[in-house]
């Protein structure tokens, strides 16, 4: 069997004559196994474990048909050649995902009634003898697990059992660490086999929630300590190919996020300069090839007539009048970006979108509707949020009373970088207090002194600005929140900085509350963040209620681990947010490291 990409040296092997005869065979129309099976292939490369897809399998251009293509678990699809145990065979029990599971949970069946034992009934008799767990407080954990006696094991065992037959795969992973700190100060004839099974739990926990490599490790311990028994060979194995599928579609996943067409957005209030910001891209970048999308509040467009020559073609630039492109048409964006991706499908080559709102918009649901719409969000993606402010006016602007929401304000407040233009019309002191003022709106965003909105282009486009980490590379103080702040309106930002690593399902229960409760309140949350277990910065970033993050770049060797947070948004209490996200720290120095690959999340924390 042997898949597209199949490596060079192993075309010289002993497998590729065997192969040639194989295929010279009739194909047989009757077979040993069903779609469904879980099988082991032998690839050229080893025995693989894999599930049957399809049977009486062929490929466009192919003239004999093979038995099965199998989907192998560590991702790819390969096709058998020919029904031979040679190539293929039933996969054992405890080499399958459903046959190690009824295996760790057959452990105590000999010689407990697991069907009338209850979680609820096991946290009594575990609190009958003395056990207290403040949720969010390890540390008093640990200290009240040293005063159970060691008999107490086999109650975290079983609990750990039940808590895996009901997929609660955190709390499994839990229960099991702390049989197994009761274990090791056992003296049982039998230890080692019982701390195999505990590792043997966690192991297959931690796979369910999407950690793989320290599955991994615990099922190689597990082994160690228990050579004869089979299973936890079986739960390595599943979690090396687990480890390797997560690790092809991380990389399918960025090739994927690095074809989509970037778009930047530049925004600000009514005569702000964005228009001649726009110009003078456009100038500065004639070898690069963009589409426009200019929104106008009136029904007769005026800017799009200044830029339209720098085009080689009129539907190069779309305008939208008539609305704003944040309510009233924001429906039209939609179609209006649907419309470039068509000419992108015909052939169009763009190296980005810029889209200049109105200045009276608010950013938020412009960004929003790059999530919002599949097949916009399977095309583009943000770059970046570009705010252009008029020096002159802009306290102004940010002080103005209104009825409904001030425009400056939440330009200011979602901006990525902020451009303070027309800085030869105002004197330094001046300058400095704008600083002051905007970052007490927006603490994490760039700022960058312009006149005529002339910038270095490389500091506002393809620059990622939906990444907290690009920041942070840039300047290792730009999130110090130390510094004095005014707060003279219901927009602030509200910064956080944690030493130490943080618990994933406490920051998950926190920021998750965030969402839930504040996020209507919420222009944009982002943060850059240290998971224990994790070797890699893990960069969450929030548009109200619409949640993402992922893991980066690597910790590196000796580097501080610091958690760093901005929220942004109205009537925000910053004493509670800070206890609460401190209260994400771990304190127990003991805790057992999780490596975990995280994915888009929505409103109520990010999904294991």
């Amino acid at each position: 069997l042997f898949d597209i990409d199949c490596d060079s040296h192993s075309r010289t092997s002993a497998f590729w004559p065997l192969l040639s005869r194989i295929m010279e065979q009739p194909t047989e129309k009757k077979y040993r196994y069903t779609v469904g099976t879980s099988v082991k292939c032998h690839t050229g490369r080893g025995w693989q474990l894999g599930v049957i897809v399809r049977i009486d399998y062929k490929e466009p251009g192919w003239s004999k048909v093979v038995p099965y293509q199998v989907r192998l678990n560590s991702g790819p699809l390969i096709y058998v050649p020919a029904d031979t145990p040679e190539l293929c065979i039933r996969a054992s029990a405890i080499e399958t995902p459903d046959g190690i599971k009824s295996a760790l949970l057959d452990f105590f069946h000999e010689d407990v009634d697991t069907a009338k034992v209850t979680i609820a009934g096991i946290q009594k008799a575990l609190n009958d003898l003395g056990w207290e767990e403040d949720e969010g407080d390890s540390k008093k954990a640990v200290e009240s697990l040293k005063k159970l006696p060691v008999k107490a094991w086999s109650l975290f065992t079983m609990k750990s059992m039940l808590e895996m037959e009901k997929d609660l795969c955190g709390a499994s992973a839990a229960s099991a660490g702390r049989a197994m700190v009761l274990l090791e100060r056992s003296e049982l004839k039998d230890k080692d086999r019982l701390l195999a099974h505990n590792l043997g739990l966690r192991a297959y926990s931690l796979i369910d929630f999407m950690a793989p490599k320290a599955a991994s490790v615990d099922a190689s311990k597990a082994t160690e300590l228990d050579k004869s028994n089979e299973l936890y060979k079986g739960i390595k194995a599943y979690a090396d190919d687990l480890a390797a599928f997560v690790s092809r579609r991380s990389k399918e996943r960025k090739a994927y996020e690095d074809s989509k067409v970037p778009v930047t957005v530049l925004t600000g209030f009514l005569g702000s300069g964005k228009t001649t910001l726009l110009n003078y891209i456009l100038k500065e970048q004639k070898e690069k090839k963009y589409a426009v999308i200019e929104n106008e509040f009136g029904a007769v467009g005026v800017d799009d007539q200044l830029i339209r020559n720098k085009f080689d073609s009129d539907e190069d630039i779309i305008e939208m009048n008539n609305g704003c492109i944040c309510c009233t048409v924001r429906g039209d964006l939609i179609k209006t970006l649907k419309k470039i991706n068509f000419m992108i499908a015909k052939g169009k080559k763009f190296d980005g979108v810029i889209i200049e709102t109105t200045g009276m918009a608010d950013p938020a649901p412009v960004a929003q509707t790059f999530f919002a719409d599949d097949d916009v969000a399977g095309t583009f993606k943000i770059d970046g949020i570009i705010t252009v402010v008029d020096c002159k006016w802009i306290i102004e602007r940010l002080d103005e009373e209104k009825k409904g929401e001030n425009e400056a304000v939440e330009q200011v407040a979602f901006a990525d970088v902020i451009l303070l233009n027309k800085t030869d019309l105002v004197d330094k002191k001046y300058v400095d207090t704008i600083k002051k003022r905007i970052k007490s709106i927006n603490a994490s965003a760039v700022m960058i002194e312009t006149k005529y909105s002339k910038v270095d282009l490389n500091k506002i486009t393809n620059i990622g600005g939906f990444s907290l980490d690009r920041v942070m590379k840039n300047d290792e103080e730009f999130l110090n929140f130390d510094a004095e702040h005014e707060h003279d309106s219901t927009v602030t930002s509200v910064g956080v900085v944690l030493d130490g690593e943080l618990s994933m399902d406490l920051f998950n229960r926190f920021i998750g509350k965030m969402m839930r409760e504040k996020g209507a309140d919420l222009y944009r949350s982002k943060g850059v963040v240290a998971i224990k277990g994790m070797s890699s910065k893990f960069v969450f970033q929030a548009v109200h209620m619409l949640l993402g993050g992922e893991p980066t770049d690597m910790w590196k060797k000796g580097e501080k681990r610091v958690s760093r947070m901005i929220f942004i948004g109205k009537d925000l209490d910053e004493q509670q947010i800070k206890k609460e996200a401190a209260a994400c720290v771990v304190r127990d120095s003991k805790a057992a490291a999780v490596e975990e690959e995280f994915t888009f999340g929505s409103g109520n924390g990010f999904k294991a």
